[in-house]
């Protein structure tokens, strides 16, 4: 939960240099970044039920793993577009793999946890989440600075496909 977050929000605070460096032209900046970082939620809206569904019938476990790796597949090319339009292709991508993730790890965490303690390790899993939206907001944008906007990319690609494996 906490990677996942992280990997979300980690383009956040940078999104809107990205958008300029890539874009033809300086104008409506702001609602074009707008555009891109909102595919990834629109993406997760449209097909969050169908993927339920889906881990329902294949299992969680098997969901997590295929939404893991298409999430780090996915960011990979997102370090080496060359128009908004392509980023908002491959976050609308993110936002597919994205669907798939959170209603996997809850249903595991639901499965694996004794009923005694589910409020618990569901306060637990929420704090990585809030955690991981605070660390890639923070260091979403210290990653870009200092290594440039591609590596943050590349970067959470390697956490989402480590994450996948382990």
């Amino acid at each position: 939960t906490l990677v996942m977050q992280f990997a979300v929000m980690a383009i956040q605070p940078i999104i809107t240099v990205y958008i300029t460096q890539i874009a033809s032209s300086s104008d409506h900046i702001a609602l074009i970044a707008g555009l891109v970082f909102s595919c990834t939620g629109f993406a997760s809206m449209l097909t969050s039920s169908r993927i339920g569904k889906l881990a329902d019938s294949i299992g969680s476990q098997k969901v997590l793993l295929v939404s893991l790796i298409l999430a780090g597949l996915s960011s990979i090319p997102q370090g080496l577009v060359q128009t908004p339009f392509e980023l908002g292709v491959l976050r609308f991508i993110f936002g597919i793999a994205l669907a798939g993730l959170l209603p996997s790890v809850n249903n595991l965490i639901r499965h694996h946890t004794p009923s005694i303690c589910l409020g618990r390790i569901y306060g637990f899993n929420q704090s990585a989440q809030y955690l991981g939206m605070f660390a890639g907001g923070v260091l979403g944008g210290q990653i870009a600075a200092a290594m440039g906007i591609a590596n943050l990319f590349f970067i959470t690609a390697v956490l989402l496909l480590v994450n996948a494996v382990w």
